[in-house]
């Protein structure tokens, strides 16, 4: 049951812009995927660079981001 209640909240917050600390950095990004206990976070290439990170994408623990909207942004294809 836990999975299926994961499974609805991950879907709430998937597209949601959030904010989190990482390296003394405040980063803004947005998630794409949510985890269990953490969400998979999209920021920006000058956001990695800044955070000596070598990828755009990033793991969060739910406490450790902060929503900035709960305005979804939905990618237009």
């Amino acid at each position: 049951m836990k999975r299926k209640k994961m499974k609805k909240m991950g879907e709430f917050l998937v597209g949601l812009e959030v904010s989190f600390v990482r390296n003394n950095i405040k980063v803004k990004g947005e998630i794409i995927k949510a985890l269990d206990r953490s969400a998979i976070i999209e920021i920006s290439q000058a956001d990695a660079d800044k955070i000596e990170s070598l990828s755009t994408l990033t793991v969060v623990h739910h406490r450790n981001y902060e929503i900035i909207t709960n305005q979804v942004h939905k990618k237009v294809t």
